[in-house]
């Protein structure tokens, strides 16, 4: 009996032929007539970071609630930031640039004391961002702020040599169209004669 179904599931393997194996073994496949629902899917991974269709949903969502306009920002352009932003974490851990975990929790309570503040009470900040418990929703919070302060801090590590000549910011500028350049106002200073 063993053998059968071993012969059975390699002849399946090599042809194909599950259904008609099934049928033969007399075994009803359950998952053939159901509906079948996707809950999430992966978008990308950089190194040990895996960004969900979901994730891209949920930034999406933070935006529109800080007030950001999201006319022009396409689901394939925030694709690119999460990405962007994930990569930075991942060199900085590459690199040995670390986040403290107590900077991190003292940067996740901040935002929650100011969530609460905001809202008015620590269960209508649960029940907006769909979280059971307060638990759940600061370690989601503690991942969110490490991948951010990792991603500042390699940011940082990339351009602190850098320096930039006046001539570099004229020239920059100069390369601008002169009808897109912005403008910037007039300043004055006004002295005042003391006898």
């Amino acid at each position: 009996m063993i053998k059968g179904l071993f012969a059975t599931a390699l002849l399946t393997i090599f042809t194909g032929h599950a259904q008609e194996t099934d049928e033969a073994l007399g075994v009803n496949d359950s998952t053939s007539s159901a509906n079948r629902v996707k809950l999430d899917g992966i978008a990308a991974v950089i190194g040990d970071y895996v960004i969900l269709e979901s994730d891209i949903d949920k930034t999406l969502i933070d935006l529109k609630n800080q007030g950001a306009s999201t006319q022009d920002i396409t689901r394939c352009g925030l694709l690119g930031k999460l990405m962007e932003d994930r990569l930075y974490a991942h060199q900085a851990v590459q690199d040995s640039l670390l986040v403290s975990d107590e900077m991190v929790n003292a940067q996740s309570d901040r935002q929650i004391q100011q969530l609460v503040a905001q809202v008015g009470s620590m269960e209508k900040v649960l029940r907006f961002y769909k979280k059971p418990d307060v638990e759940s929703f600061r370690s989601e919070l503690f991942e969110i702020n490490k991948l951010r302060m990792l991603s500042e801090k390699m940011q940082g590590k990339i351009v602190e040599d850098i320096e930039v000549t006046p001539e570099e910011v004229r020239q920059f500028f100069y390369n601008i169209p002169e009808d897109e350049r912005p403008v910037f106002g007039a300043e004055l200073e006004i002295a005042q004669i003391v006898k």
